[in-house]
């Protein structure tokens, strides 16, 4: 009877180190599998940094640009503003003077058109 005790005990403890044994494997092979679904999304969020990085210093690089043209898009304008009133006084002072050349040429013009009156007369 001790002997079949003894069986009995020993077939149960190998029914459960079976047991314990394929729940450890589980466990294991859920284990493996996170591990490797985490260094899969690790790998995918260390891309998306480095691209976001990439990015970052593309913008970095456009705005020191940006800011660049805005600088001697603002000179330009400032040059541009000081030539406009120096064509526009240019512009009134040449307007001035072709209106005295047409008095000029028109007083001229009536002067000569009195001189062969008189001479035909």
């Amino acid at each position: 009877e001790i002997t079949g005790i003894l069986k009995q005990l020993g077939d149960e403890m190998n029914k459960d180190l079976t047991d314990a044994t394929a729940e450890e494997n589980n466990a294991i092979h859920i284990y493996e599998a996170l591990m490797a679904a985490k260094k899969k999304e690790l790998a995918s969020l260390q891309s998306q940094i480095e691209v976001e990085m990439t990015r970052l210093g593309n913008l970095g690089v456009e705005i020191a640009a940006m800011e660049n043209d805005l600088e001697d898009t603002s000179l330009a304008k400032v040059e541009d503003e000081k030539f406009k009133k120096e064509l526009a006084a240019g512009c009134a002072t040449k307007t001035a003077e072709w209106e005295e050349v047409k008095r000029t040429r028109s007083e001229e013009l009536l002067a000569l058109a009195e001189t062969v009156k008189v001479l035909n007369d």
